[in-house]
C-alpha cells in the first residue's frame, strides 16, 4: 500500500488527498508549503488553491512561519552618577560676597550675548525679478523654443501579471461554462477557433469542472505584443452519466498576442 511523502501515512491507491496532512497525492510536492486560507498543502509554483481556490498570488504562503524573535532587552543604562554637592564657601568669605560674585557673572553673560547678536549683519535683500524676455517668433512649422516636454508614457502592466489575468479569465469560464468569457481568451486568428468553441460546449455536455489549477512553468515575451509560455493545468472532472471522479493532467506551449490593448491565445500546443 504506498505511503503519503509528506507524514508517511498510508492510503489507497487512486485517493487525491491525504487524510492525515491534506497533501494532493496525485502530484505530490516537495516542501511545507500551505494555503493561508483553508491550510492545504498546495504547490509553491499554484495561482489557486486546489482545496478552497483561495488565490495564492503565484507563491503559495508558509504555514507555521517562525514566531518572530523577541526583541532583545534593552540594554541597561548606566546610572548617571549624582551630581557633586555645591562646594562650600572658601573660609573667611561671607554669604553676601558669593551673591555679589554670582551676580556680576550673569551681567557679563547678558552683555556677551547682547554684543554677538549684534554683530550679526542682516541678510542682503533678494535682487528684484528680471524682466521677461519676449520669445522670438519661430520659422512656420518650426518647434517652440518654450514647448512643454511631452509628458512621459505609462509604462505597460508586467506581462507575467497579464497573461495570469488571461489565465484566471479561463479558469473561470470552464468552471462556470461561460462560452461567451471562454471564446474571449482567444485571438480571432486562432487556427480552428469555431471548433475550439464547439469542442468547450461538447465537453461541458458530459463533464462537470470540480477544480481547476494551473501553474507557469515558463514565460518568454518576445516583443511588446508576443509572448510564450509553458502552461501546466491540474483539471478534476465529474462524468455526468456515471458519476466517476477524473483528475487530469495536461501540459501546453502557449503563444499569446496582445490585440487591441489584451493579452490573448494565439496557438496552442499540448506537450508531454
Amino acid at each position: 500500500m504506498p505511503s503519503c511523502p509528506h507524514c508517511q501515512a498510508d492510503y489507497e491507491q487512486g485517493q487525491r488527498y491525504c487524510q492525515v496532512c491534506g497533501s494532493y497525492l496525485l502530484h505530490p510536492e516537495t516542501g511545507d508549503t500551505f494555503c493561508p486560507q483553508c491550510g492545504i498543502r498546495v504547490s509553491k509554483r499554484q495561482e489557486f488553491c486546489h482545496e478552497c481556490d483561495a488565490p495564492l498570488k503565484g507563491e503559495a504562503a508558509a504555514k507555521g512561519e517562525a514566531a518572530a524573535a523577541p526583541a532583545a532587552a534593552p540594554e541597561e543604562q548606566p546610572t548617571p552618577a549624582a551630581a557633586p554637592p555645591p562646594a562650600a564657601p572658601a573660609p573667611g568669605m561671607q554669604p553676601w560676597m558669593v551673591g555679589l560674585l554670582i551676580a556680576g557673572g550673569i551681567i557679563i553673560l547678558v552683555l556677551l550675548i547682547m554684543l554677538f547678536s549684534r554683530g550679526d549683519k542682516p541678510a542682503p535683500p533678494a535682487p528684484p525679478p528680471k524682466a521677461a524676455v519676449p520669445a522670438t517668433p519661430s520659422a512656420p512649422g518650426a518647434p517652440s523654443a518654450t514647448a512643454p516636454a511631452p509628458a512621459p508614457q505609462a509604462q505597460p502592466a508586467n506581462v507575467k501579471e497579464q497573461i495570469l489575468a488571461v489565465l484566471s479569465k479561463m479558469r473561470e469560464a470552464r468552471l462556470n461554462k461561460d462560452i461567451a468569457l471562454l471564446m474571449s481568451c482567444y485571438s480571432a486568428s486562432f487556427p480552428d477557433l469555431e471548433d475550439k468553441r464547439t469542442e468547450a460546449l461538447k465537453a461541458w455536455e458530459n463533464y462537470d469542472y470540480s477544480n481547476m489549477v494551473f501553474t507557469i512553468d515558463s514565460l518568454q515575451p518576445l516583443d511588446a505584443d508576443n509572448a510564450n509560455a509553458k502552461v501546466t493545468w491540474y483539471v478534476d472532472l465529474k462524468s455526468r452519466s456515471t458519476g466517476e471522479l477524473i483528475s487530469a493532467t495536461q501540459t501546453f506551449q502557449v503563444r499569446f498576442v496582445k490585440e487591441l490593448g489584451q493579452w490573448r491565445i494565439r496557438s496552442l500546443e499540448e506537450t508531454e
